[in-house]
């Protein structure tokens, strides 16, 4: 006997999957075959989590597509204002290693490159 997957859509981003041997056996149950389609493939791809999955329902199916976060260039310019500042953290990393005094305040430098990763967090998740 052949299964095949069906969903039943809850909500945008909340979807039950099930395997059903057949259409209507799925449909006496609220389900609806179930479709994925390809995840998009970013420049480089080298931002792995720049889309987020979404689920609807379209022509008799439930269709899971991605949807790009609104942010995007954000998110980016964001990512290399951290970047930007990986050799401060680098360089007293090594001054600790040699009990040296620290080239910078690593307490501002954490606390600016902690706001920097809470706002990233924030924009990826699409508040």
């Amino acid at each position: 006997m052949n299964k095949n997957n069906y969903a039943k859509l809850n909500d945008e981003l909340d979807v039950e999957f099930a395997e059903f041997s057949s259409d209507v056996e799925a449909a006496e149950q609220g389900f609806f075959p179930y479709e994925e389609q390809e995840k998009p493939v970013t420049p480089g791809n080298t931002i792995p989590h720049n889309y987020r999955r979404v689920y609807a329902k379209k022509k008799g199916k439930i269709i899971m597509s991605w949807e790009a976060y609104p942010n995007y260039e954000a998110i980016e310019l964001l990512k290399k204002r951290l970047t930007a500042t990986d050799y401060k953290v680098i360089k007293c990393y090594e001054a600790s290693l040699v009990n040296a005094d620290m080239p910078y305040d690593v307490a501002a430098i954490h606390q600016e490159r902690q706001e920097i990763r809470n706002e990233i967090n924030r924009l990826e998740a699409c508040e």
